[in-house]
């Protein structure tokens, strides 16, 4: 009895990883691109990559964002650099779950030496 209950368990233990990886495969792999918006169409863009240029599909689903505010399609621009998290496709392109802009640049503050108010005497 103990004999067949460990042939039982060695033989999921066995099972168990290849069901995992199979599941896995299953799931479409993200990747992030980074690039340069060469033209924006009603549901697609040219990236410019090191790759070089890439179809990225735009879908219902896709997000624009900027940093946690999200943005519309519309704010997408020719020259603007994006990061795009997406599903790449075996024909080159991907499709879009998030097309990142990056934030504005904080002005710059200038400061003041210590021990001075800014004050003229």
């Amino acid at each position: 009895m103990q004999r067949r209950y460990l042939a039982v368990l060695s033989l999921a233990a066995l099972l168990l990883p290849a069901a995992v990886l199979a599941s896995d495969a299953r799931k479409p792999k993200e990747e992030k691109s980074k690039g340069e918006i060469l033209s924006v169409g009603e549901d697609r863009l040219q990236l410019k990559t090191k790759k070089g240029a890439v179809t990225v599909l735009l879908t219902k689903e896709s997000r624009i964002t900027m940093g946690k505010a999200e943005l519309p399609t519309a704010a997408l621009k020719q020259g603007a650099k994006v990061t795009v998290v997406g599903t790449p496709q075996p024909n080159g392109e991907i499709i879009a779950r998030e097309i990142q802009l990056p934030s504005p640049a904080a002005p710059a503050q200038m400061t003041m030496p210590s021990g001075h108010s800014g004050h003229s005497h």
